[in-house]
């Protein structure tokens, strides 16, 4: 329970007890937002307040809407970027609602209205700045601020508290994954509890083939249910909590594996389920994954603390765990990756996720955590498949963020980062020998910290992020020292590390790196031309910090408290299924 000034929180974990002598005023990071100097604070608020209030006249929003041709771009960029990853609307269904909203706006429907101002909203955060403007005319920022707005006020119209339509949800949903882009964890994690009670309010955490419902509705409300659970797991994470329990009686089937064009609000059969790939493809193969690693936390004693805790119990041998790891990897490959042609965005996304979800329960399976006794010798065999399975998974992560193909992708991306291999690689670095390796690693490393920045930036930063920027540092300074001892030339300064040096020194601040990117003069500050850094400079004493480039189970206990207080690599994955 951490207290201050009259308020408490409370965190399924040590969090403060680690790091309180690290971190002397880690305390603040869970004030509001108010304290942190967000510009967004105001804003937040106003979202907050507006979307669990109601109104007993009508707001009309006509002018808050975008101009007919913007709408239809904008969901156009819904189908291509979000929907796939999602899938919780019929996609004809609604645009046929679309296309008749737009003819006489002033008519539409509460719930269809709130719909669109959620489309809205989650279409302009997965686009890039720069394509906003070019597309729809308008700044990003300002287009999205008055679909904000909007979005608030269709929520007040519809009376969110008291709905009991499914319409309503699929929008407020939509809405929480984009208020990732600009609100606190702790909010969206409060709202989605709201999200779920108004699921039990229609009942969707029932399946509807038990209750009368047609077959069309039935298999939306599926849909609906296990996205659901995905965000619900999600936002606890983000939060340093586990996922609330869900009761014994939930009974909803996982979704077929069929495409928007199977399924008809008038259809009275079921659809045919397709063997191979489908637009659920991503969606399911989450859900496997998901289902697996539940079943496996269930049949492992003492693996309660969480859904991967079973993968580093001792009552598990480790190659049991490997011959489960291998029985996962044959089922993803037949069910779902054998499918994928890897020139289709989508399927190219399903691989990244499947096979990074592969890779992260290896890791665990073989991580020094896993074993009891500090003084435990880990072989150099056991470190370097370890490593090489962290280098894969921050592969795939830099491929995610900056391949093309993918990149209308990237607004799910970047909130999953594969925290547990990029700590490991940077402990891990001193005891490499082979400097192309290392090269590669910090430019990985650059490319993928550099990235979540961007986004991180924008909500203040958690106890995690501080530790790993002074390990970067740390590590960083360790290379060149090693270079420098070696006579060899260390690779160019990666562009995270420059502000990171930079802002130790006092010279500059993340914030203001990440709005004027370093220039290469300044990536080599003029004060140390020759990157050979000491600890007084960088303001990192040795005893701070001390389990920074440690990997014995004693020092990943501290990391564990870090980690545990934000989102896993593959968290939202872990669905907690009935």
């Amino acid at each position: 329970m951490i207290t201050k000034d009259g308020n408490s929180i409370y965190l399924d974990n040590n969090l403060w007890t680690s790091v309180s002598n690290e971190l002397p005023n880690a305390a603040d990071v869970l004030d509001d937002a108010s304290d942190n100097g967000s510009d967004n604070f105001a804003q937040d608020v106003s979202d907050e307040y507006a979307i669990l209030s109601t109104s007993a006249t009508r707001y009309v929003l006509t002018e808050l809407h975008p101009n007919p041709l913007n709408i239809f771009k904008l969901w156009q960029a819904f189908l291509e970027n979000v929907n796939p990853l999602t899938k919780i609307i019929h996609a004809p269904t609604v645009q046929q609602q679309i296309l008749d909203a737009m003819s006489d706006l002033p008519k539409v429907s509460r719930e269809v209205e709130a719909l669109m101002f959620a489309i809205y909203c989650i279409s302009l955060v997965s686009m890039q700045a720069e394509e906003v403007e070019k597309s729809l005319g308008e700044s990003k920022k300002a287009l999205l601020s008055k679909c904000r707005r909007g979005a608030q006020l269709a929520f007040k119209n519809a009376s969110l508290l008291r709905t009991s339509s499914s319409v309503v949800l699929q929008a407020f949903m939509l809405y929480l994954l984009c208020m990732r882009s600009f609100s606190d964890p702790h909010t969206i994690w409060t709202l989605c509890g709201i999200a779920v009670r108004i699921a039990q309010r229609i009942g969707i955490h029932h399946d509807g083939s038990a209750h009368g419902l047609s077959v069309f509705e039935t298999e939306m409300r599926r849909r609906i249910w296990f996205q659901l659970m995905i965000i619900d797991a999600t936002s606890a994470q983000f939060c340093g909590v586990e996922s609330t329990p869900l009761p014994a009686t939930i009974d909803v089937q996982p979704p077929m594996n069929a495409n928007d064009s199977d399924l008809d609000p008038r259809m009275t059969e079921p659809a045919c389920e397709k063997p191979g790939a489908t637009e659920m493809m991503f969606v399911l193969a989450r859900s496997a994954f998901g289902k697996w690693l539940l079943r496996l936390s269930n049949q492992v004693e003492g693996s309660n603390t969480g859904p991967w805790a079973f993968l580093s119990s001792s009552s598990m041998p480790l190659k049991d765990k490997d011959k489960t790891i291998d029985e996962l990897e044959t089922h993803m490959e037949d069910r779902f990756l054998r499918h994928c042609d890897k020139s289709i965005p989508l399927h190219m996304a399903t691989t990244l996720m499947a096979r990074s979800a592969i890779y992260y329960t290896r890791l665990m399976a073989h991580h020094p955590r896993q074993y009891q006794d500090p003084n435990t010798h880990i072989s150099q065999a056991e470190k370097n498949f370890i490593f090489e399975n962290s280098l894969k998974m921050i592969k795939y992560a830099d491929y995610a963020q900056n391949n093309p193909l993918v990149r209308k992708f990237s607004w799910h991306m970047v909130n999953h980062m594969p925290w547990d291999a990029i700590i490991f690689m940077l402990s891990e670095m001193r005891h490499r020998t082979e400097s192309e390796e290392k090269s590669e690693v910090w430019r990985l490393i650059g490319n993928v910290y550099s990235g979540h920045l961007k986004t991180i930036n924008k909500n203040g930063q958690t106890p995690l992020h501080l530790a790993i920027q002074n390990l970067i540092v740390k590590a960083w300074r360790t290379y060149v020292e090693e270079c420098n001892l070696n006579h060899r030339t260390p690779t160019p300064c990666p562009t995270i590390v420059a502000p990171l040096l930079a802002n130790v020194a006092g010279v500059s601040s993340l914030q203001q790196e990440d709005e004027n990117p370093p220039t290469t003069e300044r990536a080599r500050p003029q004060d140390h031309p020759s990157n050979d850094y000491s600890s007084s400079q960088l303001g990192l004493e040795t005893e701070n910090f001390g389990f920074l480039l440690g990997n014995s189970p004693q020092d990943w206990n501290e990391w564990d408290n870090l980690l545990s207080n934000v989102q896993g690599s593959f968290t939202d994955d872990a669905t907690y299924l009935s």
